[in-house]
């Protein structure tokens, strides 16, 4: 059975971080780390592993043509990232644009969001732009644009015989001839005087009497 001291132990909760330093610096950082936070009780801190020379790093896009290291440190009491930067800069005196600080779980969030990015290698600040006014965006070419586009696009709903021949007689190919042609013999037996003959019916009836 376990004594209470090794299930307190085990309990222990632990803050673990990354520490990044760019380029060179002194050889005891591991020594000035654990002096600079023993207040929040170092628990484990890593011999640090350098990375190779690179023209930019994407912790450190302003500094060119260094390499980095990196420690993992782990400590007893709470602590932020913020805090471990600030004391890890004084005690090393170098500037905060070359330590970056983050917590496993600030590490995991930012490897989820670069995670499908596409290096181009070429950096986007300081680049000329192209000119442009974006008027195919937004203004009077845009709307002309979209105006004379409507002209183009054709709409034309589906025919359900009987319920909307009237509507797509003019649209529909293969109905617009047979509904002409029915609506001219609806329209004309509609105006047809009861009394009244055609034409063709009087000169008929004519040629019958002589």
């Amino acid at each position: 059975m376990k004594s209470f001291k090794e299930y307190l132990t085990e309990s222990t909760k632990v803050y673990e971080f990354k520490v990044k330093i760019a380029g060179e610096h002194q050889s005891d950082v591991a020594t000035k780390i654990k002096a600079a936070l023993g207040e929040f009780e170092i628990s484990s801190c890593s011999a640090g592993k350098r990375t190779p020379i690179q023209e930019r790093h994407s912790e450190f896009p302003e500094h060119r043509n260094v390499h980095m290291t990196v420690y993992d440190i782990a400590t007893n009491y709470p602590c932020t990232s913020k805090q471990i930067q600030d004391k890890l800069c004084a005690i090393m005196n170098i500037s905060h644009a070359s330590v970056k600080v983050r917590s496993m779980a600030e590490e995991k969030e930012m490897m989820i969001n670069h995670q499908y990015d596409k290096l181009s290698g070429q950096a986007l600040g300081g680049t000329m732009q192209e000119p442009s006014d974006n008027s195919d965006l937004v203004g009077e070419k845009h709307k002309m644009n979209f105006l004379s586009s409507l002209t183009h696009e054709r709409h034309q709903g589906t025919q359900v015989k009987g319920f909307n021949d009237e509507i797509l007689a003019r649209s529909v190919p293969g109905l617009a001839k047979e509904y002409r042609k029915e609506k001219q013999s609806t329209v004309e037996k509609a105006h047809r005087s009861p009394v009244a003959k055609r034409p063709d019916d009087i000169g008929a009836k004519a040629m019958e009497s002589r």
